[in-house]
């Protein structure tokens, strides 16, 4: 159900770090086709969080569901739903958060003997949870989406042990001291893991900076062309706006538009938090990251409308065979330059149905008509899986891909360049010389926060 009351801001409300989606909707009603396939992923997920693996005498594997044998095929077969399930979006994972609270209970007990706050515990400290090159220790439990829920819960068994205590009339008085200590202990241990989650965090938002640049150029490449003063009409420029846009299609690759949404989404908030939102002088470069959001939509929307269509001639085949026959021949066709686009352009559409079991697809008739398609799309998403693998994608793309990689080359030698004559403009500006004005400012100017993109 909304949580917009009458009269409230919507922008306002969703736009903070961590905030959900409010046009979310509730799950009250799917087609009956993706209803029983999320039912049967759900099913699929409790059967496997149940059979359990074990060696037998002569040195075999056989999978056990309490004391009844399960057919290894059959056992199989289930782990490949759940995986399938979870790939699509159907469900979430639920080995991710077993794996990750059993990864933080392994943790906590490393730590036990370097929870103190000498140099030598503290470095070893950081040195389990940190790891090196190679192993990279917990970073990713300390960076994952569930940690905090995690240290949460541990939080809360702590406090209901120590409450189980207090009412238990057969511990002694010093087997209560030993309980809290260990829980005092690991109180500690949990504060300094939250305290090393930030500080990786602050490392992962310096290397984000590194990956924000690159895309920036890109944005001030597209705006270059546009404001060229040597068009002598706006058709003229919308032309090689369109010809600079074409030729740089590799570049506007699935991390360049979620960096646009991204950007917007943040100067948007920066704006509405200020109350300029409505402000031209205030609000140019969301203005500006908008319509080069357009333009870049408007041309990828031409090869996309192209990758749908063939996708839903596969889609309209009667029977599996035929189905599975035709993509076949359209990933045989397919051109180094489309093969990583299409491939996503179908992953894409078999994710969709798990937007649809969530209730984030905002057209209903839409939504209605993917339900209906869902045995379909299931298969679409297992045939694209075993005709177009990582490596045969890897093999149809090497000349799309050396040409992207020297597009970025490029890119990397021009930002080099222009950092050179930023530092030497401000050089300049330090001993007095010159005005030492920073000619490729697009931010408002105002509070520095947009106003070099380097």
């Amino acid at each position: 159900k909304s949580r917009i009351k009458e009269g409230e801001d919507v922008l306002l409300e969703a736009n903070y770090p961590g905030a959900l989606p409010i046009n979310q909707k509730e799950v009250t009603s799917i087609h009956p086709n993706l209803k029983d396939a999320v039912n049967n992923a759900n099913y699929a997920a409790t059967m496997m969080s149940r059979i359990v693996e074990r060696e037998m005498e002569d040195g075999s594997w056989q999978y056990f569901l309490g004391d009844d044998v399960i057919p290894t095929e059959e056992a199989l077969e289930i782990q490949k739903c759940v995986i399938n399930a979870v790939k699509i979006g159907l469900i979430d994972d639920p080995a991710i958060e077993i794996d990750e609270r059993n990864q933080l209970a392994v943790l906590l007990n490393e730590l036990r003997y370097c929870a103190g706050y000498d140099v030598y515990e503290q470095e070893r400290f950081m040195e389990i949870v940190v790891g090196d090159d190679i192993s990279g220790g917990y970073k990713g439990l300390l960076l994952s989406d569930n940690f905090i829920t995690l240290v949460k819960e541990r939080l809360q068994l702590i406090k209901q042990r120590d409450r189980d205590a207090s009412i238990n009339k057969t511990l002694t008085s010093e087997e209560k001291s030993v309980l809290q200590a260990t829980h005092t202990l690991e109180r500690t241990i949990l504060t300094k893991l939250i305290q090393a989650a930030t500080l990786l965090l602050k490392e992962t938002r310096a290397a984000g900076a590194e990956l924000e640049a690159e895309q920036l150029e890109t944005i001030r490449n597209i705006c270059r062309v546009a404001m060229d003063p040597n068009h002598a009409t706006e058709q003229d420029a919308a032309f090689a706006l369109s010809d600079t846009v074409r030729d740089m299609r590799p570049l506007l690759n699935e991390d360049f538009i979620s960096y646009l949404s991204y950007a917007i989404a943040e100067e948007e908030g920066r704006l509405l938090r200020r109350g300029y939102l409505e402000d031209p002088e205030q609000n140019r470069w969301w203005m500006v990251l908008q319509i080069v959001q357009k333009g870049v939509y408007a041309e990828l929307g031409r090869s996309l409308n192209r990758y749908t269509d063939h996708v839903f001639y596969v889609l309209r085949m009667k029977t599996r065979s035929e189905r599975k026959e035709l993509l076949r021949e359209l990933i045989n066709d397919l051109p180094s330059l489309d093969v990583r686009p299409f491939r996503k352009v179908v992953d894409n559409i078999v994710k969709s149905l798990g937007a649809v079991a969530r209730g984030e697809w905002k057209d209903e008739t839409d939504a209605e008509v993917m339900g209906g398609m869902t045995n379909v799309i299931l298969q679409l998403g297992v045939d694209i899986e075993e005709l177009l693998p990582p490596e045969k994608i890897a093999e149809k793309s090497k000349v799309a891909d050396e040409w992207a990689r020297r597009q970025r080359e490029k890119i990397r030698e021009a930002q080099e360049m222009r950092r050179d004559r930023l530092k030497k403009q401000r050089e300049m500006r330090e001993r007095g010389e010159g005005d030492g004005k920073i000619s490729d400012n697009l931010g408002d100017g105002s509070d520095g926060e947009v106003d070099v993109m380097l």
